[in-house]
């Protein structure tokens, strides 16, 4: 296997990569002169790559300064089965995620902005080893948990309200993802008179239902339809806009999807997460995400926060 690298990695690379050919991207050495030495000494006559990732402009140039024919390609397929080192390596990605709610479950108060939680739930993440977050952090409080990618914003939370964290650390390079639906402590406040507090177990039945499905030989559309089935009976399925979940590993969304059109069949080794939720324009909204690791059994959940409606404080 070959790897080409400029000199600002090519000594990380080169500890890291052992048993792989590097090749030095420099002025001289640029990536199709590389390419075209790979394919005249291995006598390549195709040459896939990944057409989703690379621009028109791009595409239209390798075809034309490349010696062979190009096709596109995804290696979405190679990644959908994780090796036991990979999940291992998730496991601990979502360990770090599983802290950082809790710590950030006690670190909300009434008053707080939601950039100032995300900007505490990053730090911590860091600290237990994440190299950074896997992706923007989500903290939607109040009228805003109706925004299912609600970025973090001056929003001041307050009590009495639902604020919906979706979050995820990036360690050793794989993802994890992760969404709790917390309730903003302060006098008076109590998570049955809460007026999505319904809408909340309803979330939770669906995202039940789905992790209960899930086992070897079940297609992904099962999925979706054994969470979506939940929500449409009580009444809200036109408030669930989205894909049930998705595979994650070295990027936050990969194939393949919870949604009503995958036909994928499950396998052991796969990681996914099992994400429903309800969005009310004006209201709220509810989310609840884990991720979850196809056994030969079944489904185990890599996370251990409770999924009860949890009290800030």
């Amino acid at each position: 296997a070959h790897i080409l690298v400029d000199s600002r990695y090519y000594v990380e690379v080169e500890a890291r990569a052992q048993g792989y050919q590097l090749h030095l991207l420099d002025a001289t050495n640029t990536l199709t002169t590389i390419v075209n030495q790979i394919i005249a000494d291995e006598q390549l006559q195709t040459l896939g790559f990944e057409g989703q990732q690379v621009s028109w402009e791009t595409a239209h140039r390798w075809k034309s300064e490349l010696n062979a024919k190009l096709v596109s390609a995804t290696p979405d397929v190679l990644r959908q089965i994780k090796t036991p080192e990979e999940v291992e390596i998730i496991r601990l990605a979502c360990g770090i995620a599983d802290r950082g709610a809790e710590h950030i479950r006690r670190f909300i108060q009434a008053g707080m902005s939601e950039r100032e939680i995300a900007a505490e739930l990053e730090w911590f993440m860091r600290q237990q080893g994440a190299e950074k977050a896997s992706f923007d952090t989500i903290v939607a409080s109040g009228w805003r948990g109706a925004l299912p990618h609600g970025k973090a914003s001056d929003k001041i939370v307050a009590a009495g309200e639902f604020v919906t964290l979706d979050f995820g650390a990036l360690y050793q390079g794989y993802c994890s993802d992760m969404t709790r639906t917390l309730l903003v402590n302060g006098e008076g406040v109590s998570a049955e008179s809460h007026p999505l507090f319904d809408v909340y177990q309803i979330v939770l039945q669906a995202q039940l239902a789905a992790i209960s499905a899930i086992r070897p030989g079940v297609r992904c559309q099962q999925i979706d339809d054994a969470a979506r089935r939940v929500i449409t009976e009580a009444g809200f399925g036109d408030y669930f806009g989205h894909n049930t979940g998705h595979a994650i590993g070295i990027e936050v969304h990969e194939d393949p999807r919870f949604s009503p059109r995958d036909t994928t069949t499950l396998q052991p080794g796969m990681l996914l997460t099992v994400e429903p939720g309800i969005y009310l324009p004006g209201q709220g909204g509810v989310r609840i995400e884990d991720v979850v690791l196809v056994t030969p059994q079944g489904a185990e959940v890599l996370y251990a926060m409770p999924k009860t409606v949890l009290l800030t404080g």
